[in-house]
């Protein structure tokens, strides 16, 4: 393994020396010093400073010296023109004033076409296809047709077809189609030509032969499209600086970092950029910079002309065209900070002799084995002689951050390139980092950060060297300037953690009637216990995160957390050697259970007194409303018996009427309809009795009814 780290950690060293030993001096000036001769002649400008950001966009700068009348030609690939015209900036900063920037056009072939009255389809069932397609649409034309019975010209009548079948005594064979050119000369003679006969056809009519021509330019022009070359003219007289710059899609830039943590936890912090170079151009000596943030990027298609479909609207009589308003583009502001940071770092140089000598072999030293290790490499990562010094400055503008290469870099094109960014030492120290949804009974070995540099630290992947061992690997958001982050590496197979949960109804911590509702409150509590076992004979420092969840609240007896994040609690636990702790988050949710004074019930009440939500004197006052509840049931039966016994005496009253007027057309039934008569007066008698029964009780309702609202108005609890 401490091979395998030693030689790899070697390449990269080795490889950046090599890219980055042309010089160790800052690039004062990227300015190519030689001129380029643009007088009457194409000329590309060099790339002199490359721009890299982090949501894939790229920016380029070209400068160089011309004279005279100044002709740029910029090629790009068809992808990226509508970049290039989205935000091309040309300046020429001497005796010159910039022209026209022209860039051949792209009229979708389907536009250039429309215009041609041909087309060029496959062959299928409706359409001939090839040679006998393209000559039925050209009817009319005049033609030399050269065919191995000899020539003719004419104008083409039309492609004539005709389907062959041979019978047999068993079967019928479809032949494939044929196809016969049918032209008319200008003598009247109509000739027929079959398409297999025929070796030539010339077209005679300029406008014809026009439009095949423009046909095919078209076609061609939709199948060239990785070609596209934009030309900048500039007219002016002596040498002077042209500039031109562009943005265009590219390869985020990526970034990995090493960690090399020392006996106390203490980070060391490298960190590489990855840039890829996949343009067509090499870029040699550019001043690079790397851009860490998400600026707002878009495609928009400009290189090609764009066409609006117009409906056509007949025009009515009464057509009146009214002018259109339309809303104003809302203007956008913006501002910019500045701050740098730097990495430092050395080299160094080593020589050897060899001389000759006498003496006793027993004085002689031994000789030295070529694969000692007396460093490891983690020692000499974080040393200043470790031949690897940052190249970048940082820069902070707004919510970007720059790397600012401060030495030339140059990239073949297809080529990538590993590139110093970082080289500091941070605050941080050794910690175990636990969360029950990753694993319920062990932690993640890990290191608390804290970015106490003024740099930003684009995120990605990192490599924990231990001491002198490789620990582990991890992944990084980005990283700001003072932000702290937990980063993890491995499994802490040295702490060993056991859970149990616990939940109960707390007793009611509030009692109190609002608007004739009795309320309740009380706390539902869940209480987690963790036991921690530090297995080592080192000290431990562990982060546990506990879930934030939503209408739950931490108990007073939970101890305060040392950090509070989007989502968890962070509590900070400290374990001696071999200690076991006990440690417990109890969550509180506030609940309410809510009755209806008027609706309470004697059970209810000694419910509550056995929960000791209430005493006996509030038992009492709460009897005393059940009781005039009770008074009011009661009433309420009263007037409802009333009420059934005056319906009862009404029907056996229609009842009587019904069998008096049956009785008085018959002379014997007199003294039956007088004992009918003497029945309905005794109704009637109790008629009123009922009605009057009935106004008291009313009476005796409103005033209950009344009464007991008051005593639930009123009613308060002490």
């Amino acid at each position: 393994m401490k091979a395998k780290l030693l030689l790899s950690m070697g390449l990269v060293c080795l490889f950046f020396n090599q890219n980055f030993a042309q010089t160790n001096s800052p690039v004062k000036k990227l300015v190519s010093t030689s001129p380029v001769q643009t007088s009457n002649n194409s000329n590309v400008l060099p790339i002199r400073k490359v721009i890299l950001y982090s949501n894939g966009m790229v920016y380029i700068e070209r400068r160089g010296t011309v004279s005279g009348n100044a002709d740029i030609n910029l090629s790009f690939k068809q992808s990226q023109v509508d970049d290039v015209l989205k935000s091309m900036v040309v300046l020429d900063l001497g005796n010159g004033q910039v022209g026209a920037v022209s860039y051949n056009s792209s009229v979708p072939a389907s536009a250039r076409t429309g215009e041609i009255p041909f087309n060029i389809e496959s062959e299928s069932e409706n359409n001939a296809g090839g040679m006998a397609g393209v000559l039925s649409q050209l009817q009319g034309a005049k033609v030399l047709v050269t065919s191995s019975k000899g020539t003719a010209t004419g104008s083409i009548l039309n492609v004539a077809k005709r389907q062959k079948v041979i019978k047999s005594k068993d079967e019928e064979t479809t032949l494939p189609l044929d196809y016969s050119l049918v032209i008319a000369s200008d003598s009247g003679e109509i000739s027929g030509f079959d398409l297999a006969d025929i070796r030539s056809v010339k077209l005679l009519d300029e406008e014809t032969k026009h439009d095949v021509n423009e046909f095919s330019n078209a076609t061609a022009s939709a199948r060239r499209r990785d070609a596209k070359t934009i030309n900048i003219l500039s007219e002016g007289t002596g040498q002077r600086e042209m500039i031109v710059s562009y943005t265009v899609s590219a390869p985020i830039w990526k970034t990995s970092y090493r960690v090399v943590l020392d006996d106390a936890g203490k980070p060391f912090f490298q960190g590489w950029a990855i840039v890829d170079n996949v343009s067509e151009e090499d870029w040699q000596n550019v001043q690079l910079s790397l851009v860490s943030g998400s600026p707002i990027s878009f495609i928009q298609p400009l290189q090609n002309p764009l066409y609006r479909h117009r409906p056509v609207i007949e025009i009515p009589n009464d057509l009146s065209l009214e002018p259109q308003v339309y809303d104003p583009t809302r203007g956008e502001g913006s501002s910019y900070g500045m701050g740098d940071g730097s990495g430092t770092g050395g080299g160094y140089g080593s020589g050897s002799g060899r001389g000759a000598g006498t003496g006793n072999d027993a004085d002689e030293a031994p000789p030295a084995k070529l694969n000692a290790v007396t460093t490891s490499v983690s020692e000499l990562l974080s040393s200043e002689n470790s031949g690897v010094t940052a190249a970048a400055k940082g820069v902070q503008f707004g919510d970007l951050f720059e790397y600012r290469i401060q030495r030339p870099v140059s990239v073949n094109r297809n080529r990538s390139a590993l590139i110093p960014i970082v080289q500091t030492k941070m605050e941080g120290e050794r910690v175990s980092i636990y969360r029950e949804s990753n694993k319920q009974d062990r932690p993640m070995s890990g290191i608390l950060l804290n970015n106490t540099s003024n740099l930003t630290f684009e995120g990605g992947a990192m490599t924990i060297l231990d001491g002198e061992a490789y620990a582990g690997e991890a992944l990084m958001e980005r990283l700001k300037p003072k932000e702290k982050r937990l980063i993890s590496f491995a499994i802490d197979l040295g702490t060993l953690f056991t859970v149990k949960n616990e939940q109960v109804r707390e007793p009611a911590k509030l009692v109190k009637a609002v608007n004739g509702i009795f309320q309740i409150h009380y706390f539902y509590s869940d209480k987690k216990s963790y036991t921690i076992s530090n297995q080592t004979d080192q000290k431990k420092v562990i982060y546990l995160e506990h879930p934030i969840r939503e209408k739950w609240i931490l108990s007073e007896d939970t101890q305060k957390p040392f950090d509070v994040t989007q989502n968890f609690y962070r509590f900070r636990i400290e374990l001696q050697s071999f200690e076991n702790k006990l440690f417990t988050i109890t969550e509180k949710q506030p609940l309410m259970d809510s009755y209806r004074i008027a609706s309470l019930k004697v059970e209810d009440l000694d419910l509550f007194i056995r929960q000791r939500y209430i005493d006996e004197a509030t038992k009492q006052k709460l009897m005393q409303l059940i009781n005039l509840r009770d008074d009011l049931a009661q009433i309420e039966k009263k007037i409802a018996e009333l009420n059934e016994e005056e319906k009862i005496i009404s029907n056996d009253q229609s009842r009587l009427r019904e069998n008096i007027e049956a009785l008085a057309k018959t002379p014997e039934a007199k003294q039956l309809i007088t004992r009918y008569i003497s029945v309905a007066n005794d109704q009637e008698t109790r008629v009123e009795s009922i009605t009057k029964e009935r106004k008291e009780l009313k009476t005796q309702r409103e005033q209950v009814e009344a009464k007991l609202a008051a005593e639930i108005k009123n009613f308060e609890l002490k």
